[in-house]
């Protein structure tokens, strides 16, 4: 009974996540809000790595004092009421500044405490979804919580375009107030989400006799890096798709400022993805229980590569005078269908990987690893300042395929950890 009351709880969570991120997509809705307030491609480059290292980055120094609590879903609910803080004042901002820079900075601001909060509440939720699910359900969950919020995604993505469009509910909203409205919904599904998850039931955890010495954790650390020949090449094939997928919110600066479209379309783009990465779901699902994540991810690197393939057709067609608005909408589609195919089967892959008990040192070495690669990828955005959008496409597509090198070295660090 409890098992089944965590993982209906555990499910809910990332629908109503997906519901809250419906609102607030980095790769179209943020993407295109900060492409009005700065032409520097660096800082647009520099939101989804903004956005995301301050989840990965801190877990490593916290793991210590993560190990002491018997039970982490507590930790991750109190976490929630600062990360509800921050966007709540990012709510505010959008509805009460108007100057471009000081909105800017605001918002990285904003964004920066976010994430960082989020990175407190990361290292809880692996522990605890490492312990409260079997690995058997890995798949089933994670393709349900996409399944069904991409879903209802789809289901309120058409008003996101109404609402960008200046007109929603009676309102008559001028940027960035349409965005703010946007956050506002977002947040409060932010909220019901954190909750859910706050209120899975766990059994206690050990307490360590005394909190493990940064120091020591640091060299156990490095210990697992050295030695654990499976752990090593799943970073790799992590920071080859980290870098392959920045190809993504930079679609939505290129048809913005190359293609010239507008707010309305890139917001009814929107369905496209959410529907693309809902019906991928069942593949993905289906694959992960099957026969494994680690073809999830495969599949994932070849897709990534030809879609960086479609939009360099698209940049090299535009170049001649004409504009192939018809490749666009399945640009995107591919890139929902491969966020979800990356998102669903990476963390099954690891906690396959990551020994029952130690948790908090794999996760925590393995996310702040990731963040500094995070930050690394906000330099993408000089190949586009400095060479061409075609460059920077040409660049992502090499990176998936060094990820589809990386998984196949992934599987034969697995067949010898564990057998033909």
């Amino acid at each position: 009974m409890i098992e089944r009351r965590n993982f209906i709880l555990h499910v809910l969570n990332g629908v109503l996540f997906a519901v809250s991120e419906a609102f607030t997509d980095p790769n179209l809705v943020v993407t295109a809000l900060l492409s009005q307030l700065t032409t520097s491609n660096v800082l647009i480059g520099l939101l989804a790595p903004l956005r995301d290292t301050g989840w990965f980055l801190p877990q490593l120094f916290i793991s210590p004092w993560i190990e002491r609590m018997p039970r982490k879903a507590r930790f991750y609910a109190k976490i929630t009421v600062v990360r509800g803080a921050g966007w709540v004042a990012l709510c505010t901002i959008l509805f009460t500044l108007t100057q471009p820079q000081a909105l800017l900075a605001a918002f990285f601001g904003c964004m920066l405490l976010i994430s960082l909060a989020a990175g407190f509440a990361g290292l809880p939720f692996m522990t605890v979804t490492q312990k409260v699910i079997p690995h058997r359900r890995m798949g089933l969950l994670f393709g349900l919580r996409q399944f069904i919020g991409g879903g209802l995604g789809i289901l309120v993505s058409g008003t996101i375009g109404v609402i960008l469009a200046g007109n929603a509910f009676g309102l008559h909203l001028a940027f960035p107030g349409n965005y703010g409205l946007l956050f506002v919904i977002g947040t409060a599904f932010f909220f019901v989400a954190s909750t859910s998850f706050g209120l899975i039931k766990e059994e206690p955890d050990p307490i360590p006799n005394r909190i493990t010495p940064l120091g020591t954790q640091l060299r156990r650390a490095r210990e697992v890096f050295v030695s654990n020949v499976r752990f090593r090449n799943f970073f790799f094939l992590r920071v080859a798709l980290m870098f392959g997928m920045t190809c993504i919110p930079f679609m939505t600066v290129f048809a913005r400022r190359v293609l010239g479209a507008s707010d309305a379309y890139l917001g009814s783009l929107v369905p496209v993805t959410l529907s693309a990465s809902l019906l991928s779901n069942l593949a993905w699902a289906r694959i992960t229980d099957r026969i494994g994540s680690r073809w999830v991810l495969t599949v994932c690197a070849v897709l990534g590569s030809g879609l960086c393939g479609i939009v360099l057709v698209i940049v090299l067609v535009t170049s001649t005078g004409s504009t192939p608005w018809v490749l666009l909408p399945l640009t995107y589609a591919l890139g929902g269908a491969i966020s979800s195919g990356i998102g669903g089967a990476t963390t099954p892959q690891i906690i396959e990987i990551v020994p029952h008990g130690q948790g908090p040192l794999y996760f925590g070495l393995l996310n702040t690893l990731l963040g500094v690669v995070m930050l690394c990828t906000s330099l993408v955005g000089l190949i586009a300042d400095n060479v061409s959008y075609g460059a920077l496409f040409a660049f992502c597509g090499l990176c998936f395929a060094v990820a589809l090198e990386r998984t196949r070295m992934l599987h034969h660090s697995s067949v010898e950890a564990n057998g033909p």
